[in-house]
């Protein structure tokens, strides 16, 4: 069986702020991850230059996207991980526009490709009174397969918005760990039997009934895709 010794967990942090809630709640993850041996690596999205998705396809022809930033570098980030902890508070049910910008860029590669779907994930999202658990599923999701989601709110009626590290349940740092040293376990044992998530049989069906055939019968649309599937085995 193959395991990984050290695994490089990435911290991708979408909130505007590096040491706000959202953050707070990510480094107890990180701390579980951390206790069994894990390498921690925070990329924080505000720190790079990430310019809006231009809907060209150019990355499905050649592999590349023509826009100049740092898009690429965060991107091969993404990708040297074994395992990535997403978070971002939520706004309006969604993330922030930050996070959601580099969203947009990974997306089309990602449909198509399945970039992430050999990793782990863990998801976190905070609010002052917004419902946070859909958002945090939803982001672990998106960068692989997701071995748990945690979320909190930092609203109380007497104080209003009150810092994290103030308000929240006694048991959330634990609770966060847990994620943690899940996450790793998960990475450490990449050959253990799990049944397939829904998510993940829809997915295949897809691929194998219209993905496909939208692939093969537009070659020169998805020229940069066709190698990675028949790198795969999909073709």
């Amino acid at each position: 069986m193959t395991t990984i010794s050290q695994p490089l967990i990435i911290a991708l942090n979408g909130s505007p702020h590096r040491r706000g809630n959202t953050a707070a709640l990510m480094q107890w993850v990180l701390e579980g991850c951390e206790e069994v041996g894990a390498e921690v690596e925070w990329l924080h999205v505000i720190d790079y230059e990430i310019n809006y998705c231009q809907g060209c396809f150019t990355c499905l022809r050649t592999g590349e996207c023509p826009i100049q930033d740092d898009y690429l570098s965060v991107r091969e980030m993404l990708l040297a991980a074994d395992g990535i902890v997403v978070g971002s508070p939520v706004y309006g049910a969604e993330p922030t526009a930050q996070l959601k910008t580099l969203l947009d860029r990974l997306t089309l590669l990602n449909l198509y490709t399945h970039t992430f779907e050999g990793k782990w994930s863990v998801g976190v999202a905070t609010s002052g009174v917004a419902p946070t658990k859909g958002l945090a599923r939803r982001l672990a999701g998106f960068f692989g397969r997701c071995c748990g989601m945690i979320g909190a709110k930092t609203t109380t009626l007497a104080e209003g918005y009150q810092p994290l590290a103030e308000v929240h349940d006694a048991r959330l740092p634990e609770r966060a760990g847990v994620l943690g040293r899940r996450l790793v376990s998960e990475i450490a044992h990449p050959n253990r039997l799990r049944w397939p998530r829904l998510e993940a049989v829809w997915h295949i069906f897809l691929r194998r009934f219209v993905i496909r055939r939208l692939i093969l019968g537009n070659t020169d649309q998805f020229a940069a895709v066709i190698p990675i599937w028949e790198e795969k085995g999909w073709l």
